[in-house]
């Protein structure tokens, strides 16, 4: 819960931190918008070239990852190339999703999580998929600020009553690390940068607002 919350925070934090970034640079150099999304492109096809399955929404590399087909040092590559592509993509104002690529930042970082555990504790650590889907939904609950609707989603995935008491564990676990460092999930925020702020926002977000 604490690791995806960490993937989470990085997400939200740098995407907003990019988005300022580029916007006070084309005004500063007098770009039109096409550029920063030609640029954006570039930076993207780049990143693909090495790791192709940063491509799209992703579902192909979740699905390697949940049944075990994909190493952790690849894990580990396709979490910070699929934050990295997800964080330019947004910034440069492409039109893209936040929850199939969270869900694959969750998986990855599910799988390396379970693969430490696998080796820290083998008798007891659970399979590869399991971790995989726990990350899924601990990275997706902040990012969203659904936690319910994704432990739901984990439930009906699965049907597995212990896999989805897991799911809870993390999804909660990461929500309250996020809540507490910004109190806001990543619509919020960015309503919040456009000066709408929510009352149902946390006190962090109200402090920090």
């Amino acid at each position: 819960g604490f690791a995806c919350a960490g993937v989470a925070l990085a997400f939200m934090a740098a995407t907003f931190a990019l988005e300022s970034r580029i916007e006070a640079a084309r005004k500063a150099w007098r770009l039109p918008r096409w550029a920063v999304t030609a640029a954006g492109g570039l930076v993207v096809g780049a990143i693909a070239v090495a790791f192709p399955q940063v491509l799209g929404v992703g579902y192909e590399a979740t699905d390697e990852a949940l049944h075990g087909r994909i190493a952790v040092g690849l894990m580990a590559a396709l979490l910070v190339a699929k934050l990295a592509a997800t964080v330019v993509t947004l910034a440069c104002g492409f039109g893209g999703g936040v929850f199939s690529p969270a869900l694959t930042m969750g998986a990855m970082a599910g799988g390396v999580a379970g693969a430490a555990m696998q080796a820290l504790a083998p008798g007891i650590a659970s399979g590869p998929g399991a971790y995989v889907l726990v990350g899924m939904g601990a990275v997706a609950a902040p990012v969203l600020g659904a936690p319910i609707s994704t432990i739901l989603i984990v439930f009906e995935l699965t049907r597995d009553y212990a896999v989805t008491l897991a799911a809870m564990v993390g999804v909660v676990t990461a929500g309250w690390a996020v809540d507490g460092a910004v109190g806001r999930s990543y619509f919020t925020w960015q309503l919040a940068r456009r000066g709408v702020v929510l009352e149902a926002e946390g006190p962090a977000a109200r402090r920090a607002g």
